[in-house]
């Protein structure tokens, strides 16, 4: 007895194989806008909002915001992937501060890394901005508090 079923199969017990295309990591999985083209926007966003509150300083060159925007980034399949975990390098320019931390000196712990004055500035106004926006919204107790913080 011949157990082919014009199949191609020896018999009823092997197993069927088929082939699947796996999605490369960083592609949408749907027909959607993919995440990091979403945060890409808001960071884009975010950098032209405070670009236009240091306008107020006197420019965005004078109040000295080094905010770029980056290059783009097409292969995004080694975000956040490294087969040996890589040493945290911190780059400290002369920022006039007690750093005590030399160009590319290895980090562990990157809670001890100052601010700079130009990072120290950003936040505020992030942080005025954020009080503002909720004093619109008829909440004035974190405004209040932001410009005694400023003072």
């Amino acid at each position: 007895l011949n157990n082919n079923n014009n199949n191609g199969l020896k018999n009823s017990t092997e197993p069927i194989y088929a082939k699947v295309n796996k999605k490369k990591t960083g592609q949408a999985a749907s027909p959607e806008e993919p995440i990091y083209a979403q945060v890409a926007k808001k960071v884009n966003a975010k950098i032209d909002r405070l670009n236009q509150a240091a306008s107020g300083f006197g420019g965005a060159e004078q109040a000295g915001f080094p905010l770029k925007r980056h290059d783009k980034v097409d292969d995004l399949s080694k975000v956040g992937r490294s087969v040996s975990p890589e040493p945290i390098y911190a780059t400290i320019d002369d920022l006039g501060g007690p750093f005590p931390l030399k160009r590319h000196d290895k980090v562990d712990d990157l809670s001890k890394v100052g601010l700079s004055r130009n990072q120290e500035l950003a936040q505020k106004i992030d942080n005025l901005n954020q009080a503002v926006s909720e004093a619109k919204a008829g909440f004035f107790g974190n405004l209040e508090q932001t410009i005694d913080k400023l003072k």
